[in-house]
């Protein structure tokens, strides 16, 4: 029987496969976190990295976002993507209002926030998606940002 922690694991790191796989769509080019800051002044292309040191959380603690990405004429100024994937009720409703902090007081960068599962609190998602504004960019479900994915172009 596997524990809530090792399920909640894996059924997040889908959804940061979806995110990959629609990047990789894109022609989002990988590159390694360490290499990542000077990649985006070498290169002239898309790229991307993941559990990019970002910045020092409210805590005073390393942040990591899931995903960072670099696009020359989209967003050169970078997008960072987080995802919270929640298939059964748990303690990630607690955790929004610490991302949604240290989105609007401590990125330096936009930022789109990809929420799916269905396991969190309906009055979670509507307060977290009333956050939008400042560095917080979008609130997207799965279904909502492979739309805006696909209008885009990311």
């Amino acid at each position: 029987m596997q524990q809530g922690g090792t399920i909640a694991n894996r059924t997040g790191n889908l959804l940061e496969n979806f995110i990959e796989n629609l990047l990789k769509q894109k022609e989002y080019k990988y590159v390694h976190k360490k290499r990542f800051d000077s990649a985006t002044y070498m290169l002239d292309q898309p790229i991307y990295s993941k559990q990019f040191n970002v910045c020092t959380g409210i805590y005073d603690t390393p942040i990591l976002c899931d995903f960072i990405m670099f696009h020359p004429e989209k967003h050169p100024n970078r997008l960072i993507i987080e995802s919270k994937w929640q298939q059964s009720s748990g303690s990630v409703d607690e955790k929004y209002p610490y991302t949604i902090q240290n989105i609007k007081e401590k990125y330096p960068h936009d930022t789109v926030l990809v929420l799916d599962g269905d396991g969190y609190k309906k009055g979670a998602e509507k307060w977290v998606r009333n956050q939008v504004g400042g560095k917080l960019q979008h609130v997207f479900n799965m279904r909502e940002f492979q739309k805006w994915v696909n209008q885009e172009g990311l």
